[in-house]
């Protein structure tokens, strides 16, 4: 959740006071005249819960340095006072071992809820309920079934981010005994996975950095992992055998562009998109071009290479995945990137004038991917293009949008382009002022909700987003949606609720398939349905 770094800190220095007592823990550059009171109560029984850490951190907007943190422990009432803050926006936090940690107006695990905002004096009441948290225990053990010591485990939820499945870690993490034995607490009610893996990190690294992770029951592969469900206060069982762990080395030659041997700069870098893990290896060629990477461990990597020095601008890559055994005979040839030349051209039948200020940008396929390269106005130009990459529009007006992208006469709308070393490739983007238009209205509902979007095709769904959209109703419950790919069947709902990029999570939309409405919508066309919101 949002200041969690700075929750942290202050939780960690924090005195616990006598009970019946208050600690403040205030910085004066941030004090004010208003102050947060209430009691922190269990959600099921109502009994006070008393030496709980309260925490109330000033919003980012307000606070740009993150350091306006104040805290206080409740007494044997379960009451706290937070006193002399400052007006504006704050988000107010309560946690105990033994319970889900959270956050005054908080509906739901894992929402961000509305900030609390405090005028010039005030006073205000905040009641906060905690509830018993939930904890997955079990062992782990080698191929022999001997146990394990000194491994983190942890419990990580799924959740998307830009079109990729993420794994978040969620609880407290623990290191197995000598007898393999753990206990990860901490957790609300929810889906998870668990992995026990070595730490790469030194120990005295405050990055929780691990690698080569096992998922139970026993699989590196996280599509064979298997979820464990939580309701609230379970406690779920997970044994399993941790997979070998050999590092290998991986060699090759680097030759640039005339095949001479390249003196390069090599970067081995993870693609374990799942857990985002920051681990790589670097190095440099011999003299001859060929290049040696030890103590690697297993998994999926990317093998990147460019030239040294102040010569020409040339790189190469290639994906490599390793296992148990050495990798050996891996040549890359390097070359120029390619440049993408461009402009901006009004769709058959229109004749207003386009759109300025358009930017274009090129962004790399692969998971995470990053920007490569950005250009704007009515022709553009992109370089640096070394790898497979998606373009992308931004600063269309609402009543515009793009119709088709064709880069060499080939519509890369929806797909990757691919150019080879040193090519000099045409890109034409084709704009509409007729997009289409999906509206409506949700009904019968307190809180209007978020529309869904999706298509009927399961194909259709992925990273790019084009045929999933969202949007909030208003307080009228009505909503609007322009610029859907036309021609296509759509599914629509309303939730009340929706995590982070929940929207573009396949396994989500399937699970609402039979709950949603459905639509078509042609280009230019407009279609109007009505809604009623899923309560989550």
């Amino acid at each position: 959740m949002r200041h969690t770094a700075t929750v942290a800190l202050a939780l960690a220095f924090v005195a616990v006071s006598a009970p019946g007592r208050h600690a403040l823990l205030a910085q004066e550059r941030v004090s004010g005249t208003s102050s947060v009171v209430g009691r922190v109560l269990n959600a099921s029984t109502g009994v006070p819960v008393r030496q709980a850490a309260v925490v109330a951190v000033r919003n980012v907007e307000d606070d740009p340095t993150g350091g306006g943190a104040f805290t206080a422990i409740t007494d044997d009432e379960g009451r706290y006072q937070l006193d002399r803050l400052a007006a504006g926006n704050w988000q107010v936090t309560a946690s105990k071992g033994g319970y889900v940690t959270w956050q005054f107006g908080q509906r739901r695990p894992f929402e961000v809820p509305p900030p609390l905002t405090l005028t010039r004096g005030q006073r205000l009441t905040a009641d906060i309920p905690l509830t018993r948290s939930s904890a997955i225990a079990g062992r782990v053990h080698d191929e022999f079934g001997e146990p394990l010591a000194g491994l983190q485990v942890r419990a990580y939820r799924a959740r998307m981010e830009q079109g990729y499945r993420r794994l978040e870690a969620v609880g407290a993490a623990d290191r197995t005994d000598d007898t393999g034995a753990f206990r990860v607490y901490g957790l609300p009610p929810g889906a998870y996975y668990v992995a026990a893996s070595l730490r790469v990190a030194p120990a005295d690294s405050p990055v929780e950095t691990t690698y080569a992770p096992t998922y139970f029951p026993g699989t590196g592969d996280l599509a064979e992992a298997q979820r464990i469900t939580l309701e609230l206060g379970d406690e779920g069982g997970a044994t399993f055998p941790l997979l070998p762990v050999r590092r290998v080395r991986v060699s090759g030659v680097v030759l640039n562009s005339s095949g001479a041997p390249a003196d390069a700069f090599l970067s081995l870098d993870s693609e374990a998109a799942e857990l985002g893990v920051p681990f790589g290896v670097a190095g440099v060629t011999r003299s001859d071009g060929t290049f040696t990477l030890p103590d690697v461990p297993p998994g999926r990597y990317r093998l990147s290479a460019s030239l040294r020095g102040d010569g020409r601008d040339e790189s190469a890559f290639v994906p490599v995945t390793i296992d148990a055994d050495d990798v050996t005979g891996t040549t890359l040839l390097t070359g120029r990137p390619a440049t993408l030349r461009g402009s901006f051209v009004a769709d058959a039948g229109i004749s207003r004038r386009l759109p300025g200020r358009l930017k274009v940008t090129a962004v790399a396929a692969r998971a995470r991917g990053t920007v490569l390269s950005g250009d704007s106005g009515a022709t553009f130009e992109l370089d640096s293009l070394n790898e497979p990459f998606f373009l992308s529009v931004d600063g269309l007006p609402d009543d515009w949008a793009v119709k088709e992208i064709l880069v060499n006469g080939v519509s890369a709308l929806d797909d990757p382009v691919d150019l080879e070393r040193g090519q000099w490739a045409e890109a034409r983007i084709v704009l509409t002022d007729r997009p289409t238009e999906v509206s409506g209205v949700v009904e019968a509902s307190p809180s209007a909700g978020t529309v869904v979007v999706f298509p009927e095709d399961q194909t259709k769904l992925g990273p790019r987003g084009r045929y999933v959209r969202r949007a909030e109703a208003d307080a009228d419950g009505r909503f609007r949606i322009r610029g859907l790919p036309p021609g296509e069947r759509y599914l629509a709902f309303a939730a009340s609720y929706l995590e982070d990029e929940e929207h573009t999570d396949p396994e989500f939309l399937e699970r609402m398939r039979d709950l949603a409405v459905p639509f078509s919508v042609g280009e230019g066309e407009r279609s109007t349905i009505t809604l009623r919101v899923v309560e989550r």
